[in-house]
């Protein structure tokens, strides 16, 4: 009928708990379940369940929200499940990362190469052997038959793990014929499984620049302890990665500093060398060295490297820096005199000569001669702002911009008068890591320009750009050449000379610090030079730390005795190596006189018209060369 009015139908359920204590209840209840009510409720708590009751109003529009929020967040999921489903199976997984044009397998850590592509670090495809002890019938039986065959495993160790059920790597790296004869004992709960190791076929060689891994898995950007394993982690690099060095050279300047400690019982050693035109370094060792491939195995000590990373107060080769920088400023010329007579007095204390000459020495000679203080009063002509502004241009105030974490900012003065840059002059009062040193003193021989080192062939494939800055003139770098020519020929450094290729450089010996201020008969002997001296391609630092007298150096132990004739090897042994020819007088002394890379003198009389008679010392070799004897040869003396 029309006029009866029908009820509205709701627009939501809600559940409620319905109890059997009411009338209604038990009615409602044993109407819809035909049962009674013991069987409903037969603890006879007074609950029965759960019931559902019509709701409209804003109470239906809320749980309808709820009910849409709900749905939408299940469509979500299957969404994303779905469009992950059909990326799985359409996409194609090829396990390769590709950057600039090179692939490498996804989870393989890049190669490690030197300069010339030999291999440093590689992925070694090994087999793994691990035993479970859940699957296992008799512990004791599956040791002694693994022992027999695998070398390495402790078996009572083993024994215990297995009987409390552990899964046990016992090798990471068998061999094939050791995984056929493990094989063929059939033994239940023995697995094989395929690993890539990380290797480092040179063991030894260049140890603090490649560096190691901490884990075994050579996996992609994991891992890197030190060197260039570790700028594999912070660069995510995938191609392989070419070094700087050459390994030739490298094993070169490890022998030599390896044969010169032994001979001067030093406590240390380190060294480098560095292409002055690019900043490459093309050999750096240091010592104590480690096995990459068992870096454990030795102490903590022998993994610093202490050519980059150490600081040192590397004496006097600084004089060569103090030198270069009053020549740029014009304050003072290759024959400006200093008084080297006496002392030098300095607030709190005087300057002295370890070897004094008790003279008026040109410029030339303080260097030559390694006067302290003919260079302190070098230092107080300039002042300690012009000596701050040139140290800071040459590197010395910051850490190194280079690829290696292990670097470190110089220990400088905390302030810096008079007295700091007396002793700075002559290297004390600044520790500078040894690196700080070979870069600065390079450019004070090439062409007066600043190069940042680098350990990459080619900082290009990194994305970096090249950091250089002109600090000297090529005027002062030519003068700074024959300062520094005369010093090996007539001065500290005679041990240096290698004939035929006109080395350059300076000795440098250093009070050893200690706690409270500087050890006793403790020093650090330092020579750093470069050659070819009429032209600089490669300089050279090696450094050995507390050597001792022996009866072929009379009871000496400076610099002049044995860094000099250590780098006198290593220039010796390693310019073949790079390419570099000997040559004679006519064609090197020319270049002595010009600015680098400047037009080559002709020769005439085989004297330079300029020079100054005092104090003028030849610039050429000693001797000639047997190819050389019975043929004129001109020689140019210059102030």
């Amino acid at each position: 009928m029309r006029w009866i009015k029908r009820r509205k139908k709701p627009k939501a359920y809600i559940l409620v708990q319905t109890r059997t204590g009411t009338l209604r209840a038990r009615q409602f209840l044993t109407s819809v379940s035909h049962h009674s009510d013991e069987e409903i409720d037969p603890e006879g708590t007074g609950f029965a369940g759960y019931r559902a009751r019509p709701v409209t109003g804003k109470q239906a529009r809320r749980a309808k929200h709820r009910i849409g929020m709900a749905g939408l967040a299940i469509a979500c999921v299957f969404g994303a499940l779905g469009v992950r489903l059909a990326h799985v199976s359409f996409y194609d997984h090829q396990p390769a990362i590709r950057r600039a044009g090179l692939e490498v397998k996804a989870g393989q850590r890049p190669e490690i190469t030197d300069r010339e592509g030999v291999l440093l670090a590689t992925n070694l495809p090994t087999i793994a052997l691990e035993v479970s002890g859940k699957e296992i019938w008799d512990a004791g039986e599956t040791v002694t038959a693994l022992a027999r065959i695998v070398e390495g495993i402790e078996p009572a160790r083993l024994e215990r793990k297995l009987r409390r059920g552990l899964n046990v790597e016992v090798r990471t790296d068998l061999s094939p014929a050791e995984q056929a004869d493990v094989f063929a004992l059939g033994l239940p709960g023995v697995h094989f499984s395929r690993r890539d190791m990380r290797f480092y076929p040179q063991g030894g060689l260049a140890p603090h620049l490649v560096g190691y891994l901490e884990k075994g898995p050579a996996r992609f950007g994991e891992g890197g302890i030190m060197g260039l394993e570790r700028v594999l982690d912070k660069t995510e690099q995938s191609r392989p990665l070419a070094a700087s060095i050459d390994l030739r050279v490298q094993q070169v300047l490890e022998d030599v500093l390896a044969e010169r400690m032994a001979e001067f019982d030093a406590e240390a050693a380190w060294g480098g060398i560095m292409d002055v035109a690019t900043g490459e370094i093309i050999a750096m060792a240091s010592f104590p060295e480690f096995d990459v491939n068992a870096p454990l195995a030795t102490a903590t000590a022998a993994r610093r490297n202490r050519f980059t990373y150490d600081r040192y107060d590397l004496g006097s080769a600084f004089k060569v820096i103090t030198a270069a920088s009053i020549l740029e400023t014009g304050l003072a010329s290759e024959t400006t005199p200093y008084d080297a007579r006496g002392g030098f007095r300095v607030p709190g204390f005087t300057v002295t000569d370890y070897h004094p000459q008790n003279r008026i020495l040109t410029l030339s000679e303080v260097v030559q001669y390694s006067s302290n203080i003919g260079v302190a009063r070098m230092a107080a002509t300039m002042g300690p702002a012009l000596q701050r502004e040139y140290l800071s241009r040459l590197g010395f105030f910051a850490p190194l911009p280079i690829e290696l974490a292990e670097n470190r900012t110089p220990d400088l003065p905390k302030k810096w008068g008079p007295v700091e840059a007396a002793t700075v002059s002559y290297g004390h009062g600044i520790a500078v890591t040894p690196l700080h040193l070979l870069a600065g003193f390079a450019a004070t021989v090439n062409d007066g320009v600043y190069r940042v080192p680098t350990v990459l062939k080619s900082m290009e494939r990194l994305g970096q750009d090249r950091v250089s800055e002109q600090v000297f003139s090529t005027q002062t770098t030519t003068t700074v050449r024959r300062i520094l020519r005369r010093t090996i020929l007539s001065g500290t450094a005679k041990k240096a000379e290698v004939p035929g290729y006109y080395p350059i450089g300076k000795t440098a010996t250093a009070d050893k610090p200690g706690r409270g201020g500087y050890l006793k008969n403790a020093r650090i002997s330092t020579f750093v030079g470069a050659f070819p001296g009429y032209a600089p391609r490669y300089a050279v630092l090696v450094s050995l730390d507390n050597p001792q007298p022996t009866a072929d150096t009379f009871g000496y132990a400076t610099a002049g005795w044995t860094a000099a004739p250590a780098f006198h090897d290593v220039v010796a042994r390693a310019a073949p190596i790079l390419n570099v020819p000997t040559v004679g007088d006519d064609v090197a002394l020319p270049q002595f006189l010009v600015p680098f890379g400047g037009p080559r003198l002709a020769q005439s009389d085989g004297r330079d018209e300029n020079a100054d008679s005092v104090g003028a010392l030849p610039l050429g070799s000693p001797r000639l060369r047997a190819s050389e004897r019975g043929r004129p040869s001109a020689v140019v003396r210059v102030p």
